[in-house]
């Protein structure tokens, strides 16, 4: 099958949220953030994919989802894995590091949002995951970057919540007030 090979790829880049590290590393370059900065925010986003990663290995633990070629046989999948299906861990990880990436560059978020859904979906395509556990690994990656972000506005100091749009805005002027 022609998809075959992408799909798997798209999972293999995936792996511990290694390639949202690595835009986390595009996004302060092309945003001139200088090298602190863009090391922050790649150390930054490698934090938020494990806590994706490691929230969804706590549930799959719990709910100990069989795989979908464990419980149908007529399904080969294109890799094997050993952990349970529920949610998908790759899904988890792809939309915190979209959610996070997608927050620090609004501009590219159409572009972090279309690879999270196509790792996502190459779960599905390569046997290892029902479209269920899919969803659910996004929703989990998602609450967590959200968390995450909330955590970095909300911060006590004021020089954080500067980095992050919306930490800290400007005083609303009287002539802005009357329109």
């Amino acid at each position: 099958m022609p998809l075959n090979d992408p799909m798997v790829w798209l999972g293999d880049i995936e792996r511990l949220g290694g390639i949202w590290v690595l835009l986390a590393v595009v996004v302060g370059v092309v945003h001139k953030l200088g090298a602190l900065r863009t090391l922050g925010l790649a150390l930054l986003t490698a934090l938020t994919t494990f806590l994706a990663d490691s929230v969804s290995f706590g549930i799959k633990d719990l709910v100990n989802r069989p795989r979908p070629f464990e419980a149908h046989p007529q399904i080969h999948p294109l890799y094997s894995v050993h952990s349970s299906s529920f949610p998908a861990g790759h899904a988890a990880t792809a939309f915190a590091g979209a959610t996070l990436l997608a927050y620090m560059a609004p501009r590219a978020s159409p572009l972090f949002l279309a690879l999270a859904v196509a790792i996502s979906y190459s779960r599905v395509y390569v046997g290892v995951h029902y479209p269920g556990d899919v969803i659910a690994g996004a929703a989990v990656g998602a609450l967590v970057a959200g968390a995450v972000i909330a955590v970095l506005r909300l911060s006590p100091s004021p020089a954080v919540r500067a980095k992050f749009r919306g930490g800290s805005r400007p005083a609303v002027t009287r002539r802005a007030q009357i329109r």
